[in-house]
């Protein structure tokens, strides 16, 4: 029987909050990231850097974009950091950043916003 993975548990939870699946592409923003980050062979953003300085990074430079954002966290569940960063300014390309700390790693990711479905 596999082990449990409380990054991996933390995650997929993330995925089905928001009703999304783990696939990039269209909602990584032309967002300066930290210095360091880099993506994983599974494609995952993973700061160089700690939760607090990634948290404080995103917040300063969203905020220099004039990007209005409501900043929920840092919290704790089940043995993970997490920060996420809500879009209230409809034109990005994402809706939420989250900004996960776990087994030792921070992990950001872009939550893409839903795509408009209007009808004629």
């Amino acid at each position: 029987m596999p082990r449990w993975c409380p990054r991996l548990a933390i995650a997929a939870a993330v995925w089905c909050a928001a009703g999304i699946s783990p696939a990039r592409g269209d909602a990584d923003p032309d967002l300066r990231l930290p210095p360091g980050t880099h993506r994983d062979p599974d494609g995952q953003q993973i700061s160089g850097r700690g939760l607090r300085e990634t948290t404080d990074f995103l917040a300063a430079e969203l905020a220099r974009r004039g990007i209005a954002v409501r900043q929920i966290g840092p919290y704790a569940a089940r043995g993970a950091w997490l920060t996420r960063f809500v879009s209230q300014t409809p034109s990005t390309p994402w809706l939420a950043i989250h900004v996960l700390r776990t087994s030792g790693k921070t992990l950001i990711f872009f939550v893409p916003r839903a795509k408009s479905t209007t009808r004629p």
